[in-house]
């Protein structure tokens, strides 16, 4: 990542670059409308009527309205300004002529950016920054760049309101980029340099047309296909690309990968019959300690299937005559007229036998239940018979 540069070689660069903006500062809103001045928020303004005579009573207004408190001085004085007390004023006589119109803008000086700067291929280098400060103001970015401490060079911007530079064909393997980048207000300037290592930043862009298809027959397996970035050198022996490609069944929270070289990988391990996410990244080949690209979007895939053999059946043709079997065949898929009739009193017909079923299961039950209890109290009425005789015999006559 890019950083801030404090080393003496970074301080030197500052300081030149500082001088030079000293000059264009102050010529570089000299191409604004002469009646619009600017002033920092929170310190004090004074604006001077120029269209008076010394000395003479001047009436000033705010869009419009009469400035509180009343001043008929040549000078307005605006102590600890806000941003209420931006706007369009006027002087006038004391005929109430316009004398002059000043429009007001309140901000800040420029302050440190924050800088951030990627490489996207080994001929590339391409930085943009965001306003630490919002100064509320319109500004211009200088930018330039340096190789150890040599003389700085452009680094190329379309506009210098764009936030955006970009260095074309840079001394790669030079582990030593300052970035130096100016921001210019009409307060003033202020410049900001990172620190980019170009082959710990190396970071490809994401690959691009990632697809994966089924393979015929082959109900584990997966092609996935995908290309190499744009922004990357076209020569795949001269710049080689590494891949990492990770797949998981729709629902797992568990990734497999491959890695490989080409622009295809073969999964042979899917899931049968499941939906699969894919997705790919690509990191510079030679280059271990460079980053890797962003993954690509996910794509779906589902492994390939077997489909329902096609099996024939016949059907019956019905007309006023006798009944013949069709000798036309009918795919499993097929059905006749009357087929989710058959199916529906098939159904009924299995519901009805169940209930009857169970309950003759029930009857049976009942009955072998009634017979033996009905078996067990005539066994208990001999077992009492029979003692009553033995007493009887017992007992002396």
């Amino acid at each position: 990542m890019p950083g801030l540069v404090s080393s003496p070689g970074g301080l030197i660069v500052i300081g030149i670059l500082t001088l030079s903006f000293v000059h264009i500062n102050s010529e570089i809103w000299s191409n604004e409308v002469s009646d619009v001045q600017f002033g920092s928020l929170g310190s004090s303004v004074t604006l001077t009527c120029g269209g008076g005579h010394h000395g003479s009573p001047v009436h000033w207004r705010q869009n419009g309205s009469s400035v509180h408190p009343y001043t008929s001085s040549e000078t307005l004085f605006l102590p600890n300004t806000t941003h209420s007390m931006e706007g369009n004023y006027s002087c006038h006589n004391q005929r109430g002529e316009l004398l002059q119109t000043i429009r007001l803008r309140l901000g800040y000086p420029p302050g440190y950016l924050s800088i951030s700067c990627s490489v996207p291929s080994h001929f590339e280098i391409k930085c943009s920054w965001s306003q630490r400060v919002i100064t509320n103001l319109p500004t211009k970015y200088f930018t330039s760049y340096s190789v150890n401490d040599e003389r700085p060079q452009s680094c190329q911007q379309e506009r210098l309101d764009v936030n955006e530079c970009t260095i074309s064909n840079p001394q790669f393997w030079t582990p030593k980029f300052l970035v130096n980048i100016t921001e210019v207000n009409p307060l003033g300037s202020n410049t900001t340099i990172a620190y980019v290592d170009p082959q710990k930043s190396l970071k490809p862009d994401t690959p691009e047309t990632v697809t994966c298809v089924e393979v015929i027959g082959q109900p584990t397996q997966l092609l996935v296909q995908w290309n190499i970035p744009k922004t990357w050198p076209a020569e795949p022996s001269a710049f080689p690309l590494r891949f990492e490609l990770q797949y998981r069944p729709v629902g797992s929270k568990l990734w497999s990968k491959l890695e490989t070289e080409d622009t295809s990988v073969m999964i042979m391990d899917a899931l049968v019959g499941h939906l699969h996410h894919i997705r790919v990244r690509a990191q510079d080949a030679f280059i271990n300690h460079s980053q890797w690209s962003e993954w690509s979007q996910l794509v779906q895939a589902r492994p390939w299937s077997d489909p329902l053999p096609n099996t024939e059946e016949t059907t019956e043709v019905f007309y006023d005559g006798p009944i013949f079997p069709s000798t036309f065949p009918v795919k499993a898929t097929e059905r006749s007229p009357d087929s989710s009739f058959d199916e529906k009193g098939s159904l009924s017909l299995l519901i009805t036998l169940g209930m009857f079923a169970a309950v003759m299961g029930a009857l049976v039950s009942t009955i072998t239940v009634l017979l033996w209890v009905r078996k067990r109290r005539r066994d208990n009425v001999t077992k009492q018979e029979l003692t009553s005789m033995v007493k009887m015999k017992s007992l002396p006559i």
